[in-house]
């Protein structure tokens, strides 16, 4: 297995219909998906990121809670083994969350690799 390196662009708490992860490879394909999270009750605090690379890719983790009922995530690393991306990532206590009660945690992550198919590692 290879670590593949990850920034993280975004971190937030949205009620959005999401898949559970989304691939996207396109600059169009993010501003589309800032258009769907964009609240405007509130004005945009960063820019929309772009594709810089020609391996590079967004990922957008959306997995459901499942020990925490009110909370986050944390991404602990990404592996690759041929075209399957694997994420590993823990679930976290967050205060913020749980005084308002919110359960969708998205992560938006660049990543240099475009895989095929991704596979969840839940750290327990």
């Amino acid at each position: 297995m290879k670590n593949v390196e990850f920034t993280e662009v975004r971190r937030l708490n949205y009620a959005v219909n999401l898949k559970e992860y989304t691939i996207i490879n396109s600059t169009k394909g993010i501003k589309d998906l800032y258009g769907k999270l964009n609240d405007s009750k509130f004005s945009r605090s960063a820019p929309i990121p772009i594709l810089e690379g020609e391996n590079e890719c967004f990922l957008v983790v959306k997995p459901k809670l499942e020990k925490i009922k009110y909370g986050d995530i944390e991404i602990e690393k990404l592996e690759s083994k041929g075209s399957v991306l694997i994420v590993t990532y823990r679930e976290t206590e967050n205060d913020e969350y749980a005084e308002k009660k919110q359960s969708n945690p998205i992560v938006i992550l660049k990543i240099s690799n475009r895989p095929k198919t991704i596979k969840f590692n839940h750290q327990k």
